[in-house]
This record gives structure tokens, sequence and C-alpha cells, in this order.
């Protein structure tokens, strides 16, 4: 029962904290006057898809190699490669 109350203080927490991300973001009060209000701007703005990804973000996934799929074994075949 315990546990179950402090998940349930946990994913509320996280939700505020995502509610005031957005919050801010949107150009919500602070936004502009404090560090933490620029962090959360970009924060949101990278959250909703508005800003480039971080480069060491991008460049973790580029090194990941992508799976091999039954589409291209097929267009390899078919070149004769």
């Amino acid at each position: 029962m315990n546990t179950a109350i402090i998940v349930m203080l946990v994913i509320l927490g996280v939700a505020l904290a995502v509610i005031a991300v957005a919050a801010v973001g949107m150009q919500g009060g602070g936004s502009d006057r404090t560090e933490i209000g620029r962090t959360i701007t970009r924060t949101a703005q990278h959250l909703n898809g508005d800003a480039q990804p971080p480069r060491g973000l991008v460049e973790f996934f580029d090194e990941i190699p992508l799976p091999r799929s039954a589409d291209s074994a097929s267009d390899r075949q078919r070149s004769g490669s």
C-alpha cells in the first residue's frame, strides 16, 4: 500500500515538472529572466520538436548500426551484389 502511494507521488511529481517545463517554454513567467528559465525554455522547445536535436545525441545515434531488414536484402539480390 505504501509503495503504491510513493509511486503515485513520484508520477505526480514528474507530471507537474513536465507541465512546468511546457508552461515556461510557451513564454510563461520568468522564462527570459533566469538561467533556469532559459534552460526550461530550451527543453520545452526540444520536447515540442521546435529545436534541433543536441549534437551529442545525434552523434550517439549515428554510431548505432541500423538493423538489416528484409527489404535491404532483397534490394541487394536484385542489384546482383
